[in-house]
């Protein structure tokens, strides 16, 4: 993370401490102006009497992105197609249609909605293959959200089902 700021002080003292963290000592500037500029910048900022010793923060930043990744629905089989519509368009209350949502042309399936979504797929009874594709892109992408979409692109070296 990149902070720049132009700060008129009277003397400014910085201490490189672990981690890759710095204690800040600013003679000359209010406060309450320092604490507004880094806060617009988005940044968590933590306030101390002594080094090591916080007696007030700014909360961190809500998580604002979450990694995400589109592919074609061919990755998938026809019965995976038919059971993730049937899962999206459930109307319970805390159905499937909570992580699992119908696009129109595909499905986003939203992995952080369970500590452990591919065994959640299994139990839901999709296939192998469709369970194989998702491990495969949260290792490789990292991914959040995965969109599988009629018109999305082939990934290479992932087995296509013709349906």
């Amino acid at each position: 993370m990149k902070l720049s700021l132009t700060v008129e002080a009277d003397a400014v003292n910085v201490r490189a401490l672990n981690i890759g963290r710095i204690a800040v000592d600013i003679d000359g500037i209010a406060l309450s102006e320092l604490i507004a500029a880094v806060n617009q910048n988005g940044c968590p900022l933590q306030i101390a009497d002594d080094p090591g010793n916080t007696t007030a923060g700014a909360p961190a930043p809500p998580l604002t992105a979450l990694p995400g990744i589109c592919c074609s629905t061919a990755h998938i089989t026809e019965e995976d197609n038919t059971l993730l519509y049937t899962l999206s368009h459930q109307t319970a209350d805390f159905g499937e249609s909570e992580w699992i949502h119908f696009t129109g042309t595909g499905y986003l399936i939203h992995l952080a909605a369970w500590s452990y979504p591919v065994l959640r797929l299994k139990r839901l009874g999709l296939s192998k293959a469709c369970r194989q594709l998702v491990v495969m892109l949260i290792h490789r992408h990292a991914t959040g959200i995965i969109h599988l979409d009629a018109s999305g692109d082939l990934l290479p070296g992932v087995e296509v089902f013709d349906w």
